[in-house]
């Protein structure tokens, strides 16, 4: 299950990939740019020589970790929240991310940033304010709690959630699923929600069914009633009254009404079949 989760949250994320490295690499700057600003404010009020660029320099070595992080834990979060992951899991993984992206870093001050700075790796550990390692965490923290809110704002702006041409999203309270267009069946109009049916599950997702309607357009789709479309190829069988089809069987065995604009709308496509197929109807 968890296996399913990384591999639904991969599919779901690789469309927010490039945005999310930008997003790190701007924020990256910016915190050098601002670090580089008061790290030269402070060696110049204790009259210390030096210049800008070799601060500048010096911090940039110092923070090459995040370039990897700040992305890392972005991804990390809103895969979670695009796919429902239980929040024990969530932080789980959070957490385990946070204790590794810390090891690094210290990784980084021993065998990078200690031999640039021609130190010994105790000395610049030494001289490390121990406020430093807390602020690493409530990074990491804030980096996930803005992705938190980034990710949930995308998924309001987006109704339907289609992550490809050929997949939707299907949203079911904290939960969301990806779903083949191809293995979708039927889609009923349930108030406010939809009711979604695909092989032997069924989501209730909140969207309407014009949304679907439009989703699904050239894909064997037949408006059989005003709150119902099915995949005709999957229909199984049909009932009739009074010379009009009144219901329809998919081959799951759901069981459908057919208003009378729908009735027309599936002879006629019915008597399509049949003629593209005369050898199966003499």
């Amino acid at each position: 299950m968890i296996h399913s989760w990384w591999q639904t949250g991969d599919r779901v994320t690789q469309a927010l990939w490039w945005p999310v490295l930008l997003a790190s690499g701007l924020a990256w700057a910016g915190l050098l740019a601002i670090f580089t600003l008061i790290h030269s404010l402070d060696l110049a009020r204790l009259d210390v020589e030096h210049t800008v660029v070799e601060v500048l320099q010096a911090q940039a070595v110092i923070m090459l970790p995040w370039l990897i992080i700040f992305p890392a834990i972005a991804v990390t979060r809103i895969r979670q929240v695009r796919v429902g992951t239980p929040n024990g899991i969530a932080l789980a993984e959070l957490g385990l991310l946070a204790v590794v992206a810390i090891f690094a870093i210290y990784l980084h001050i021993v065998f990078v940033y200690s031999p640039y700075l021609q130190a010994s790796a105790e000395r610049v550990l030494d001289q490390i304010p121990l406020i430093n390692w807390f602020w690493d965490p409530v990074m990491i923290a804030l980096v996930a709690l803005i992705s938190d809110l980034l990710a949930r704002a995308r998924r309001r702006e987006d109704p339907v959630g289609a992550p490809s041409p050929g997949s939707l999203v299907l949203r079911s309270g904290n939960r969301e699923d990806i779903v083949d267009l191809a293995d979708i069946t039927a889609v009923s109009a349930q108030g406010n929600y939809v009711s979604v049916l695909a092989g032997d599950r069924e989501w209730l997702h909140r969207a309407t069914l014009t949304e679907f309607i439009t989703q699904m357009s050239g894909l064997d789709f037949i408006h059989i009633h005003r709150s119902h479309i099915v995949r005709a190829s999957d229909i199984t069988s049909h009932a009739r009254d009074r010379g009009r089809i009144v219901r329809v069987t998919l081959r799951s065995g759901h069981s459908f009404p057919v208003s009378a604009r729908g009735s027309e709308s599936l002879q006629a496509h019915l008597a399509s079949v049949a003629n593209s197929h005369p050898s199966e109807t003499s």
